[in-house]
């Protein structure tokens, strides 16, 4: 069964005060981002990185996440895990979120089209980098 760490990390458009929040979707074993999606930190954004999973994880996947609220009632109950951070089980996505995209300067941009493009870029080297895909 295919196993995906989902997390949020915040960034900013323009000033600190025009939060964006980036949601990622890492699959466990290549630590490949496989879906991503920036808004705010409520439930609508993350009903938008569901569709944004590509449909072979969205069957026969195990999701694990931090306790956050959002993502009740998005992805399927049986294969959802949440837990508390720091227990470990979300520990690849979340040092993908600092390790990569914050050390690659993917956390600030002037426009928002702009940081769209920069994050892209971010995961797509990552992803050359991953094991399998």
């Amino acid at each position: 069964m295919k196993e995906l760490e989902l997390d949020e990390m915040w960034t900013y458009v323009g000033c600190k005060k025009r939060k964006k929040w980036l949601w990622l979707a890492v699959e466990r074993h290549s630590r490949c981002i496989v879906a991503w999606v920036l808004g705010s930190r409520g439930r609508a954004t993350a009903h938008r990185l569901w569709p944004a999973l590509p449909a072979a994880y969205r069957t026969g996947t195990w999701y694990y996440t931090d306790e956050w609220r959002a993502y009740k009632g998005v992805l399927p109950t049986r294969v959802h895990e949440a837990h508390p951070k720091g227990s470990g089980q979300t520990s690849i996505v979340e040092a993908i979120n600092c390790a990569v995209l914050v050390r690659k300067s993917c956390c600030f941009s002037r426009s928002l089209a702009m940081h769209r493009v920069r994050i892209q870029r971010v995961i797509d080297e990552h992803n050359r980098t991953c094991t399998t895909h």
